[in-house]
C-alpha cells in the first residue's frame, strides 16, 4: 500500500476519472479534477507525487497546463504522465519538449499503466 504517495487525474471525462481513480485507489491517494481551474486548486491545497493529464480539455488544455506549471519554481517538479486519446508521434514529441515523463494512449493497457506508475514513483 503507498497511500503516502498522492496522484491528480486531470481529465474532463467524468467516465475517465471514474475509471482512473478506481484503478489507482486501492493503492494511492487520487484525487481528481474536471478542468485546469480545478487542477490548480488541487495543486495549491495538496502535495502531489505524480499528475496523470490528459491533453484535450477545454479552456485550458493538457499542454497550457503542463506550460504553467513548468514555469512555476513551486510545481515544476511534480512528475507528469499524459494520459490520451491522441498519442499521435506530434503531440508524444511535444510532450517530450514539455518534460511530460511519457504519454500513455487510451484506452489504458491496465497493467502497463501501473508498471509505469510505480516506477514513476520509485516504488519497485
Amino acid at each position: 500500500m503507498n497511500k503516502d504517495k498522492t496522484i491528480l487525474v486531470v481529465d474532463d471525462s467524468e467516465t475517465n476519472l471514474i475509471l482512473l481513480d478506481a484503478i489507482l485507489s486501492e493503492e494511492f491517494n487520487v484525487i481528481t479534477a474536471f478542468n485546469a481551474k480545478q487542477a490548480y486548486t488541487v495543486l495549491i491545497n495538496n502535495k502531489l507525487d505524480l499528475i496523470l493529464l490528459d491533453l484535450l480539455m477545454p479552456n485550458e488544455n493538457g499542454f497550457e497546463i503542463i506550460k504553467n506549471l513548468q514555469n512555476s519554481i513551486k510545481y515544476k517538479q511534480i512528475p507528469i504522465i499524459v494520459v490520451t486519446a491522441f498519442a499521435n508521434e506530434g503531440n508524444k514529441q511535444k510532450a517530450n519538449e514539455y518534460g511530460v515523463l511519457d504519454v500513455i494512449e487510451k484506452p489504458i493497457d491496465i497493467p502497463v499503466f501501473l508498471d509505469k506508475i510505480v516506477s514513476v514513483l520509485n516504488l519497485e
